[in-house]
């Protein structure tokens, strides 16, 4: 919830932004751990923790939370489970930039700018074409704030106050390019064996958490045509239908996209896929929005 606040957007540029898993850093059930006691990424997050306030270090639980951390392990600054509170992460921000700077004077450390990296999808996530999805609740009539910003929306302080407005982002990754360019100027369909994994992997109400994706035999439809415009833009047109697990998802699909075939690759692909989803699976926060209502997915091209 913090990350939209303006404050916290630009300190957070002074930092390098990591990711990972907790469990697989500081893994609570005592065998995991023996495991991972000499792995690099463990010794070093362990280290940090010890250095940590007892009151901001979960010892005898799970680790997910916010930490800033030096070079060497040094600590900075951090919690677990700190995001939910935007006043507290802005003063835990300051105050690891404020014990940065002194750190750095004591060992030399130098300040540089953080590289720019292009955009990577996570490892296992490889195919010759990877496409960013996004999925999103959408509006359900006059008034109703599903799908919102989040500055649009009134805070109560909860964590679960992300189920007013959260979207969430993920990956697809398919391995024919050329399965979605028209051998020719007629309408064709897409090739159905691509088009279902789409709508197994990517269609999928993973808005306010985590759901399992379709099994093949709960795609009871997938139907994508494409053709070749006059002016080169290929243009997408379907419909879908997944069901099962108690849960459903159906609607339309438009999209365009635009192939070199000098670099024989896409420069251009957006497509969006609107429907109503319904029902819920066990981790994905809908236990009191079953539905149907109207949810919205994109898949777009992955750029630098």
């Amino acid at each position: 919830m913090v990350w939209s606040d303006p404050e916290i957007k630009r300190l957070s540029k002074e930092f390098v932004t990591v990711a990972d898993e907790a469990y697989r850093l500081y893994p609570e059930w005592e065998g995991h751990l023996r495991d991972a006691a000499q792995r690099p990424d463990h010794v070093f997050f362990k280290r940090f923790g010890e250095q940590m306030p007892a009151g901001d270090w979960n010892r005898k639980g799970t680790k997910q939370g916010i930490y800033m951390i030096g070079p060497d392990a040094e600590y900075l600054e951090g919690r677990f489970a700190a995001s939910g509170e935007p006043a507290d992460v802005r003063a835990r921000l300051r105050r690891a930039l404020e014990r940065w700077d002194a750190l750095r004077e004591e060992k030399g450390y130098a300040n540089r700018p953080v590289p720019p990296k292009p955009w990577a999808p996570p490892p296992g996530v490889e195919g010759e074409l990877v496409l960013r999805v996004n999925v999103r609740d959408l509006p359900r009539g006059a008034g109703d704030r599903s799908g919102a910003r989040r500055h649009e929306v009134a805070e109560s302080r909860m964590w679960l106050d992300f189920t007013k407005w959260a979207w969430n982002e993920g990956w697809v990754a398919i391995d024919r390019a050329r399965s979605l360019v028209p051998t020719g100027r007629a309408e064709e369909p897409v090739d159905p064996a691509v088009w279902r994994q789409v709508v197994r992997e990517a269609f999928v109400d993973t808005v306010r958490g985590q759901a399992p994706e379709w099994k093949d035999e709960e795609v009871r439809e997938a139907r994508v045509t494409m053709r070749r415009r006059e002016d080169g833009r290929i243009e997408y047109r379907g419909s879908f239908r997944a069901e099962g697990g108690g849960r459903a998802f159906s609607g339309k699909v438009y999209g365009q996209g635009v192939w070199d075939d000098s670099k024989g690759a896409f420069v251009e692909l957006d497509i969006v896929a609107l429907g109503e989803r319904s029902g819920k699976a066990q981790f994905n926060q809908r236990e009191n929005d079953f539905g149907p209502a109207p949810m919205g997915v994109t898949l777009s091209l992955s750029r630098s």
